[in-house]
């Protein structure tokens, strides 16, 4: 399969690992999406059919990868191939159900939201696509495991005070960890949690994490919080990993795995070989790969056939809340728009960037 990829380039991104992994499975990638120092690309505002257009060939399908990060492909709704998306945080984001009209397949990181997405797409090719663990990076690099407790993971403003934080710094007071509150490369990822005995795991909105593949995966065990999309699915809850109930349950939980350690080795080991066995990034390629590989999947994206006030509405949206100000007042403009509506238009995203 031929894909044109489109993401906002940066070394964490899951885009990042997706485009590794199409590699891998032996797919053919070009890279479509938002240009920057560290990766050539185009511009926001230039139209993807523009883009696709003047390819040497035709690819088989334009897939979009959230988190957008200020990108999201204007002109995606005339596209002549097949589209996909891959939404990540649906749990937090509505904005995406938006985002999601443009596309013919919609892939969903959290079970509990595929019919919600259904619905709100007006078409049944949405399905539950898990996050993941790159094999090659978040793997037991065989270290001391000199961490009682691992975590990386963001803990930007917007989560400080969230029972995450509250329960690191519960943590960070009570066991030796790695710096919670630094940023890690993706390379150093898979070592943190290499030299830890327990990847903690705490949800924002009840989601299943990357952190859940990620830790299980190099061999760690991981000790969540008790979560619902899919999660007694993805793992055998209490043989491959362990949860939580609340603050006084996980203190209680990590003081026993680690006073057990033949108990907790072999529950992190279970858990490694569910990971490494079933969730990787290369098994999701193939999931994708085969459904949108049957002769029954068609482009019937709701927006292909809307009208342009449609698309523009569902534009306006989408580059509301990803601050995309050149987006929006380019699309204003070419909606006929007068400065004054187009200034109006953009206020919202203008003040999102100014507040956030």
């Amino acid at each position: 399969m031929y894909v044109a990829l489109g993401y906002s380039w940066f070394p964490t991104a899951a885009g990042y690992h997706w485009e590794r992994a199409l590699l891998e499975r032996g797919h053919r990638v070009t890279y479509v999406g938002l240009g920057g120092a560290q990766r050539p690309g185009y511009a926001g505002a230039t139209p993807i059919d523009q883009i696709v257009e003047r390819l040497p060939d035709p690819p088989d399908l334009f897939l979009w990868i959230d988190p957008a990060d200020r990108y999201f492909p204007p002109g995606i709704e005339r596209l002549s191939i097949p589209t996909a998306c891959y939404l990540i945080d649906v749990h937090i984001g509505g904005w995406r159900k938006a985002a999601a009209r443009f596309f013919d397949a919609v892939f969903v990181a959290q079970k509990d939201f595929v019919q919600e997405y259904a619905q709100a797409v007006g078409h049944r090719q949405v399905y539950w696509l898990p996050l993941a663990a790159a094999s090659d990076v978040h793997r037991d690099q065989r270290l001391e495991r000199t961490f009682d407790v691992g975590f990386v993971g963001n803990l930007a403003a917007a989560h400080r005070a969230t029972a995450r934080a509250r329960r690191l710094a519960l943590l960070a007071e009570r066991y030796r960890t790695n710096d919670f509150y630094r940023h890690y490369p993706p390379a150093e990822v898979g070592e943190v949690y290499s030299r830890s005995r327990i990847v903690f795991n705490t949800s924002i909105a009840g989601d299943v994490t990357m952190r859940i593949f990620e830790g299980t995966a190099a061999g760690a065990l991981v000790l969540t919080d008790a979560v619902a999309n899919g999660l007694a699915e993805l793992f055998s809850v209490g043989q491959e990993l362990v949860v939580f109930d609340d603050d006084t349950d996980l203190l209680a939980k990590v003081d026993y795995f680690l006073a057990h350690p033949q108990e907790r080795e072999a529950i992190a080991a279970a858990g490694q070989r569910r990971a490494l066995s079933e969730h990787t990034y290369a098994h999701r390629v193939d999931r994708l790969a085969q459904i949108v590989g049957t002769a029954d999947f068609r482009q019937i994206a709701s927006l292909r056939r809307a009208s342009a006030a449609d698309c523009q509405a569902a534009r306006h949206t989408v580059y509301t809340r990803l601050h995309m100000l050149d987006a929006l007042l380019d699309d204003a403009r070419a909606a006929g728009f007068n400065p004054v509506r187009r200034f109006w238009l953009a206020l919202p995203a203008l003040a999102r960037r100014l507040l956030r």
